[in-house]
């Protein structure tokens, strides 16, 4: 049997979203691949997520996404841990029955859901459990001996017998993934670059993988970070490799070369249906944005408070949460802001909140395409921006629909907030019009045909290389129980691991 052949100018009908987690208050990135999932799933594709970080309670985090309507129209989340606590396979013997733990652990996440617990020899994780609800072990992860660099991964049922073993981590990811994918034709994007390390080893015949790089790959010198480098060095494993501007693909051919599978998709924006003339209160702000270092929304701080220093009474409503909040609070009061500058915390919703804004700020070191950035020009909020790596000059037209000034330059910034301020009503509203204009580009449907146009692509590679490397693709780790090594085996040999 052939496989079905989609229409053209339709995505191929299986979509795998690849992460590492959901954050518990996710910023763009997260939020990004949610939006497009059901913008696949809208158009008629099977949309999944999928997930590998070990937290125990998915059950909570799939609880919350569909009450905030995060998986509309049927997008699946799935989580590898989760699977493998819910599944009831076969018993079957394995090559290495490890030993139990010699002490207790030195880490415990304790949910109604389940448990894991961690053991650690130094920085270095030598023994992982993820149990059920009922505390029976699901899945171990351990290390053959000391000097070990993987983990032997054995998996068991409710009765704690083995149902299947991998000689490590990856492998064991592999054939989980093999699993969802089922031989069936199928592109994964892959979002997280915890994940992107790995999968670009993932091949398979039926699988078009593609790397969505949101954020910046270099230092403020030039040379790719530590977290990028190996991908970067090797971005001929994937079939295509997409970057949300124009100007994010240029640095990265200029650092790698221009190897024929980079290409631009940017991120979709949800734009208001209408807007109003003039906002509610022309000196009133919102900044939507996770409390990072990153964010630098101490700078915004500083721009506030000048332009109220100058006699233009600024307000502003900060939204979002992070590691930075106390410190930025604290700032805002030694700053004379503790009554102009509102923190209002994480909302859902965010992106709702610059309909009340006339202006925003962005402040940040970096970004890719910046949702905040788009999202508040699709309400009528105009941005003054730092001109950073990489999404705002891409987007504002100085002094038509918004101001870029350079990075880090907060007098600069504070002088077009200034002005900004102080604008005819007639003026404002027309620079009000051209942001929305702007970020109507960026929604859903343009959105989807770069998709389209992308994956067509990126299936015509895949299969050129599965073409020219025949059955050496074929050969690939697949399957539920892969061998470990006889070392291995012999150094896990031991007694059933107990209950706790």
């Amino acid at each position: 049997m052939t496989d079905p052949v989609p229409p053209a100018n339709a995505l191929p009908s299986r979509q795998l979203a690849v992460t590492w987690g959901i954050p518990d208050r996710f910023g763009g990135m997260t939020e990004a691949l949610l939006h497009r999932s059901r913008l696949f799933a809208a158009a008629g594709a099977r949309a999944e997520v999928v997930t590998f970080e070990p937290r125990p309670d998915y059950g909570a985090v799939r609880a919350e996404l569909e009450a905030r309507g995060e998986l509309a129209g049927g997008v699946g989340l799935r989580n590898i841990y989760e699977d493998f606590r819910r599944r009831a396979d076969e018993p079957c013997p394995v090559d290495a029955l490890p030993a139990p733990a010699e002490r207790p652990p030195d880490e415990v996440n304790d949910t109604a859901s389940g448990t894991v617990l961690r053991w650690r020899d130094g920085a270095a994780l030598a023994r992982v459990e993820h149990r059920r609800a009922d505390g029976s072990l699901a899945v171990l992860e351990q290390r053959p001996h000391p000097e070990a660099s993987h983990r032997v991964v054995t998996s068991f049922d409710a009765a704690e017998r083995t149902t299947g073993q991998w000689a490590s981590v990856r492998r064991f990811r592999f054939a989980w993934l093999d699993e969802l994918v089922a031989g069936r034709p199928t592109v994964a994007i892959v979002d997280s670059k915890t994940a992107a390390r790995w999968m670009q080893h993932y091949r398979r015949p039926h699988v078009t993988r593609i790397h969505l790089v949101h954020g910046a790959h270099h230092d403020a010198q030039g040379r790719l970070t530590a977290s990028r480098r190996d991908i970067f060095e090797h971005l001929e494993r994937w079939d295509a490799v997409a970057f949300l501007t124009d100007r994010q693909r240029a640095a990265a051919i200029a650092a790698v070369g221009d190897i024929g599978n980079l290409d631009v998709v940017p991120n979709a924006v949800t734009i208001p249906e209408w807007m109003p003339r003039l906002p509610p209160d022309r000196l009133h702000g919102v900044i939507a944005t996770r409390l990072s270092a990153l964010k630098r929304i101490d700078h915004a701080l500083q721009v506030i408070a000048r332009v109220r220093a100058l006699g233009v009474p600024v307000t502003a409503e900060i939204l979002g949460d992070g590691s930075q909040r106390a410190r930025l609070e604290a700032e805002a009061a030694r700053l004379g802001l503790a009554e102009a500058a509102t923190f209002a915390g994480y909302a859902a919703d965010g992106a709702d909140g610059f309909a009340r804004g006339s202006w925003t700020l962005l402040t940040s070191r970096s970004e890719g395409t910046s949702l905040a950035l788009l999202e508040a020009m699709g309400a009528g909020c105009i941005p003054v921006a730092y001109d950073i790596a990489y999404g705002p000059a891409e987007v504002i037209r100085e002094g038509r629909s918004g101001w870029l000034v350079p990075d880090g330059d907060i007098a600069a910034a504070a002088a077009a907030l200034t002005s900004l301020c102080v604008l005819p009503d007639d003026r404002l509203a027309a620079m009000r019009r051209s942001a929305r204009h702007t970020a109507q580009a960026y929604d859903e449907e343009s959105v989807l045909e770069r998709w389209i146009d992308v994956q067509e692509a990126a299936v015509r590679r895949h299969e050129e290389r599965r073409r020219r490397e025949g059955p050496s693709l074929l050969r690939r780790a697949a399957g539920r129980a892969l061998r470990v090594s006889r070392a291995a085996a012999q150094a896990l040999r031991g007694s059933t691991p107990h209950p706790r």
